[in-house]
């Protein structure tokens, strides 16, 4: 990989061009990937003042996926917010992610319904639900643990903590190593891991040296299909986001798979949205740093939905769900919480 001060950059402006933030604030108020990623590290004093439009990225993945130059730009800007949370300069929202990892292991405070562990111990699969399908959108694991249950046998087992994913992206890596190695302890002595959160398998895959399989990856590959028999008399439309962690760092296979689980459920049609493989905005901090962009970049997403006249946008991730349900205007819901709703008999 390429140094923070290589000169690998030839201004070509793909990531620029490519870069979600950049479209929707313009590049006079945001000055995007290459300015942040590679002219903002060669002078080591200003990096600071990079704080509020770096925290505005979304890590999406996009501009180090057009780089011509084969630049690792996103992985750059992690390394500057690094820099920055070293200073100490952490953005108020990111603070509270912060005081909920140390109070908690979650990067969100618990409320009164949570998912509950779930299985024996003595299963070989791990379903690892992350902290917003626990604490936030319980129906997410819920669903996960009944499809999964049909396949073979898992379990959720206690004394698990947020992976780590948000306060990388934020920098605080002192906190990530800890949580790392509370996980493997807990992981210890399992042969599959599944998630339901694109961001904890790209966190796991990248920093825990294992290869954790998303829920549709281990759905799909077990070769079983969970929907009903029969047909509905009336479609319904149905819009397929891309989750930037999911198609880009895990692998467009995924979502090819997700296509093929919801062309196989009765009374499906799945439309064609465009910009499906945009960012949502629900990734990288934004939602806690930067709110007002994260919600303009969910309005769009719902415009695409709309456009397209879809009945229903799914996602086959937590943090797009919660992020795209704040712009309203049309229904969304979880990949999998929608293929159980959908399923043969419920257990």
């Amino acid at each position: 990989m390429p140094t923070l001060h290589d000169n690998a950059c030839f201004k070509c402006g793909a990531c620029q061009i490519a870069c979600p933030v950049v479209d929707l604030e313009g590049i006079d108020d945001f000055s995007g990937p290459r300015s942040l990623a590679v002219e903002a590290v060669r002078f080591g004093n200003e990096i600071s003042a990079t704080r509020e439009d770096i925290m505005r990225c979304t890590t999406c993945f996009r501009c180090g996926e057009v780089c011509p130059a084969r630049i690792p730009l996103p992985e750059r800007i992690i390394e500057v917010r690094r820099r920055i949370f070293q200073e100490g300069l952490a953005l108020s929202g990111h603070k509270r992610i912060m005081d909920n990892i140390d109070a908690y292991g979650r990067a969100v405070e618990p409320r009164q319904e949570r998912f509950q562990p779930f299985g024996d111990k003595g299963k070989e699969t791990l379903y690892f639900p992350g902290c917003i399908g626990e604490l936030r959108l319980t129906d997410i694991p819920r669903s996960t643990v009944n499809l999964l249950s049909k396949v073979g046998g898992i379990t959720t087992p206690s004394g698990w903590l947020c992976c780590g994913a948000p306060l990388e992206k934020l920098g605080d890596w002192d906190r990530v190593k800890s949580l790392r190695e509370g996980n493997l302890k807990v992981f210890e002595g399992f042969q599959t891991i599944v998630t339901s959160c694109p961001g904890c398998q790209t966190h796991v895959t990248q920093h825990y040296s294992l290869q954790p399989l998303h829920t549709i990856e281990y759905l799909y590959e077990s070769r079983r299909s969970h929907a009903r028999q029969g047909t509905k008399s009336k479609k319904l439309r149905v819009a397929l986001h891309q989750p930037c962690h999911l198609a880009r760092t895990i692998g467009p296979h995924v979502m090819d798979y997700a296509a093929e689980l919801l062309q196989s459920t009765p009374g499906v049609h799945l439309v064609e949205m465009a910009d499906a493989d945009r960012c949502c905005g629900g990734g990288g901090g934004v939602v806690a740093g930067h709110p007002d962009v994260a919600l303009r970049l969910a309005q769009a997403k719902v415009r695409s939905a709309l456009e397209a006249k879809a009945d229903l946008l799914v996602a086959p991730c937590p943090f797009c769900v919660t992020n795209i349900r704040r712009a309203g205007g049309v229904e969304v819901k979880d990949l999998v919480v929608f293929l159980d709703e959908n399923s043969a008999k419920r257990i």
